[in-house]
């Protein structure tokens, strides 16, 4: 099985190896032991786009969802209280691999990752919010940054030898949420999100001392590749802010046509408030 490998929590490249069957269940039966959670390998069962971006220290493909093409398993993470006993009920028409994390044992409740292989690919390009609706509504009691287009799972890892430790393997039918549609309803949305941005940008007319700024601003995020457009949005807002000095509603009124996180539009308004 190929496999994405990130080689610790700080790396900010990954590579590419592969795990046999036999590997894996001496990896998942025999978990590392590491005292620094911070030092564990983690996993995406996926494999590298044909257009990479690299890392320039290490030279090697960053750690960004935009290197992932597409995943072949899916990986969820469980903290949030539901049992391990209760989850295998939920969904045992389904093969999985089972283990607990790192830090299982240090609350009452169970803490676990579990790895659905698909019956087909997901491509990451599909991840689009209302695809990851649907796989959240399969899965509610699921950390939802699980279906996010590059998600780092450990690899089993246990902080002692005497440490809480539980895995489970196992078969049934492989999962399978009919890609084809998947990407229906992925095309759907970044079509409509296509005209939305064209009806804001005839709608954006620029005039006064920083028409020829923000301009540019627009099209900087143009260009930008879909699913690094935040990190663009937030490096032309600094500089509008710092060097342009554009006020904050003239900020506003160029990136309103993209899709950002919560999270980016939060630090967005921190630059300017």
């Amino acid at each position: 099985m190929h496999c994405l490998i990130k080689p610790h929590t700080y790396s900010s490249f990954m590579r590419v190896s592969s795990v046999t069957k036999e590997g894996w269940t001496r990896r998942i039966t025999d978990p590392l032991i590491l005292s620094d959670k911070m030092k564990t390998p983690l996993v995406i069962w996926g494999t590298l786009s044909k257009v990479l971006e690299i890392d320039i220290e290490s030279g090697q493909p960053r750690c960004s969802g935009q290197n992932v093409d597409h995943i072949y398993a899916l990986q969820v993470d469980i903290d949030n209280g539901c049992k391990i006993d209760e989850f295998i009920k939920c969904y045992h028409r389904y093969s999985f691999q089972l283990y607990t994390s790192y830090n299982h044992g240090f609350k009452p409740t169970d803490r676990f990752r579990c790895i659905f292989p698909l019956q087909e690919p997901i491509y990451t390009v599909d991840l689009v919010p209302p695809v990851k609706d649907k796989l959240i509504d399969m899965f509610p009691m699921v950390d939802t940054t699980c279906f996010d287009k590059a998600h780092w799972q450990c690899l089993p890892c246990i902080r002692a030898k005497d440490a809480p430790y539980r895995f489970e393997q196992h078969q049934g039918e492989l999962l399978s949420f009919a890609s084809d549609k998947f990407r229906e309803v992925a095309a759907d949305y970044r079509d409509k999100a296509h005209w939305k941005r064209e009806i804001a940008r005839a709608d954006f007319k620029p005039s006064g001392e920083h028409s020829g700024a923000l301009n540019w601003a627009q099209g900087q995020l143009d260009a930008a590749v879909e699913g690094t457009r935040d990190k663009t949005i937030f490096s032309v807002l600094h500089w509008l802010h710092d060097t342009v000095e554009a006020s904050y509603e003239e900020a506003l009124t160029l990136v309103a046509p993209y899709e950002m996180e919560d999270v980016m539009a939060k630090k967005i308004e921190t630059i300017w408030r």
